[in-house]
């Protein structure tokens, strides 16, 4: 078990909580996303290789930004439940800023995504002053869809980004309440 170091938890459900990758967080993200069965709504399976770029680029975005996107950490073991973030995204030509989401497997059909969403939004919003939030979605993929309906984003447009078929959802405001707690702690 991995235990988070002060100063790295950025958010807090009874069920999650979010903390800062780390590039030791390798082994667990890379098994996650080299499965093609995890990876069905993506365009091929990440490397190694990809997860260890992918995890600098969040270490960068945390030091830019203040976030990006976070690790997510079962409640109480501290098992890794996937991760969930804000990020930068060009899209279509225009700077917006996207929550994503993806949980490993072996927790789906529980709430996390919703959960994790919902704090990271709220995170946007109160601590970044983020006005609005996208998502990015692959049109079959029902679950992440209803993910952003449940958190209050509505489907504004479909578009190919990076030769990928996308369904964009978006908000202005803040996230609907739900029965995740507002708690959060230091992120920056």
């Amino acid at each position: 078990m991995v235990v988070a170091r002060v100063g790295e938890i950025v958010g807090e459900t009874p069920r999650l909580r979010l903390r800062r990758l780390r590039l030791s967080d390798i082994d667990a993200v890379a098994a996650m996303v080299a499965d093609p069965e995890q990876m069905r709504f993506y365009p091929r399976p990440k490397s190694r290789d990809e997860v260890a770029a992918w995890l600098a680029w969040n270490l960068e975005l945390y030091e830019e930004h203040g976030f990006g996107t976070w690790y997510l950490a079962s409640v109480p073991d501290d098992a890794f439940a996937g991760y969930c973030g804000i990020r930068p995204l060009l899209l279509e030509g225009r700077h917006e800023v996207e929550v994503a989401w993806h949980v490993n497997k072996l927790h789906w059909n529980r709430g996390l995504a919703t959960e994790a969403a919902l704090v990271s939004m709220r995170l946007g919003f109160d601590r970044f002053g983020l006005s609005r939030l996208v998502a990015i979605i692959h049109p079959d993929n029902g679950a992440s869809r209803r993910v952003a309906q449940k958190v209050g984003m509505a489907e504004e447009r479909t578009l190919v980004h990076d030769g990928e078929p996308t369904v964009v959802y978006g908000t202005a405001g803040r996230p609907m309440s739900g029965n995740v707690p507002r708690r959060s702690t230091g992120c920056a």
